[in-house]
């Protein structure tokens, strides 16, 4: 498929985590140093958006068990974004864009508890807590 309209959007979730002194997490890309966003991922065939969530978190986060140190406070309603045509991934080439449902977590764990290099292929190399303010700003730039 050559043209960006032909392909279909990714099902996708996105995790913004709040301690409590209403920070956010942020996670910075090993593959793009200096690139900060939220945890986030692929929802598979037959998974729930939810299902979904709680995998992500202990894939990117190496949280062991997510669900007993986060809880759902509300989840945004599902929106599709395009990927930027000069993106040139392999999930751009097979997705137009991401059909991303937000869901909103208090994490109530330990800092400690997250543990990047969990996994064989981490994700991320460092993780922050900003206020909101600083998050727009790093997620976007200045």
């Amino acid at each position: 498929m050559s043209e960006s309209s032909d392909r279909p959007y990714r099902p996708n979730v996105g995790a913004l985590l709040r301690d409590s002194e209403g920070r956010f997490l942020l996670g910075e890309r090993i593959d793009r140093p200096g690139s900060w966003q939220f945890p986030q991922g692929g929802v598979d065939p037959g998974e729930s958006p939810e299902e979904a969530l709680w995998r992500e978190l202990g894939e990117e986060l190496g949280l062991e068990e997510p669900r007993s140190v986060c809880r759902v406070l509300g989840v945004g309603p599902t929106r599709c974004y395009d990927f930027p045509p000069a993106m040139k991934t392999e999930i751009a080439r097979r997705y137009r864009g991401q059909e991303q449902t937000l869901f909103l977590l208090e994490f109530f764990g330990s800092k400690e508890g997250i543990q990047l290099d969990r996994h064989s292929l981490p994700e991320f190399q460092a993780v922050i807590w900003v206020p909101v303010e600083e998050m727009m700003e790093r997620i976007w730039g200045p």
